[in-house]
């Protein structure tokens, strides 16, 4: 079922980045260019992990993470309230598009950097890379990921004449939300394992076994357009948020993705809806998702995304083998 020597994801599969700059066409120089894309080879050379792992709890991202996110929304705010003047949508999604960039770009390498200060989960196992076959369809996947979901954004709920709201709500709002999405989530994501029909258009996110950040956007194109465009307007049908909110949704959510395909070695917590699932024992960790790839071929466990209240409803859940409570270092936050 897994694809490698080249033709998909493995260890060391981008060799191909050491050949000459004339010898790779213009996909793969950019992608070779851009860390945010492909992380540098060193990322994989990193010393295995030992003791108990540090923690980043949805409060710590908030602190490192919101206050970049929250920009476009006060900058307009701000001007709207001061100046009276709109923008319209096509500016908007202009400005929306580079400041998402920058988030995406500065998260990242925070990824980067948390994985090589603290290591990768499995650390006996060398982390899948990115083979040269692979380099056009995931580079169009990148930008389907980062412009079909902010325009999703702007479809569904950009008023130009409303005012950006801030509201102590807006935390509970997007937990909902979240929750919904994430339910959508769990059952396709579980009839694609358990149905001969659907896994047809699974199977190829599932050729990487140990994931890293930019295999996250590696699958079937009927996946791919699950995952930004349906789940997200199914729930807006259900639980309709404002725009402002449904944009920090938006990067707040590719973040979690990102952090749930890292592997990196720390109890990494889902952003979005931890904080409201956790006194339930439902909260979602980075390892959740990374043994839901090293043994989620077909009928699996651990389907959930953003939280795992689904699988527990619904007797899914999968045990987690190295970050159990007394594996994890609670008094060291993983800044």
């Amino acid at each position: 079922m897994t694809e490698r020597g080249g033709s998909g994801p493995g260890p060391k599969a981008d060799h191909w980045r050491f050949k000459p700059r004339s010898e790779l066409d213009w996909v793969q120089r950019l992608l070779v260019a851009r860390v945010a894309f492909l992380p540098h080879p060193d990322v994989y050379a990193i010393p295995k992990s030992k003791g108990k792992a540090p923690v980043m709890l949805e409060w710590h991202q908030s602190l490192v993470c919101l206050p970049f996110i929250i920009l476009p929304s006060l900058f307009r705010y701000i001007l709207m309230t001061f100046t009276g003047w709109t923008l319209p949508a096509p500016m908007l999604f202009l400005l929306h598009g580079v400041h998402s960039s920058f988030f995406l770009r500065l998260f990242q390498r925070r990824v980067r950097k948390t994985i090589m200060t603290y290591g990768y989960l499995d650390s006996a196992a060398e982390r899948d890379s990115v083979s040269e076959s692979m380099t056009t369809k995931l580079f169009y996947e990148i930008l389907t990921g980062t412009l079909v979901r902010p325009l999703l954004v702007f479809l569904l709920s950009y008023d130009r004449q409303a005012l950006p709201v801030f509201s102590l709500w807006i935390p509970l709002q997007i937990g909902i939300f979240t929750i919904i999405v994430d339910f959508l989530y769990y059952w396709v994501h579980r009839m694609t394992h358990e149905l001969d029909q659907l896994w047809a258009f699974h199977k190829k996110h599932h050729t990487t076994r140990h994931p890293s950040p930019f295999l996250l956007a590696y699958a079937d194109q009927v996946q791919e357009m699950f995952d930004a465009i349906g789940s997200p307007i199914f729930a807006y049908l259900l639980y309709p948020l404002p725009f402002d909110t449904l944009y920090i949704w938006s990067l707040a959510f590719v973040a979690t993705e990102i952090i749930g395909h890292s592997g990196v070695r720390v109890y990494y917590t889902g952003l979005l809806t931890s904080f409201w699932l956790r006194p339930f024992h439902c909260d979602i960790i980075v390892e959740d998702h990374d043994i839901h790839h090293r043994y989620g071929w077909r009928k699996s466990f651990n389907y959930g995304k953003q939280s795992l209240l689904w699988d527990r409803i619904f007797g899914t859940e999968g045990d987690r083998l190295e970050l159990q409570q007394q594996n994890v270092d609670w008094q060291h936050p993983a800044w």
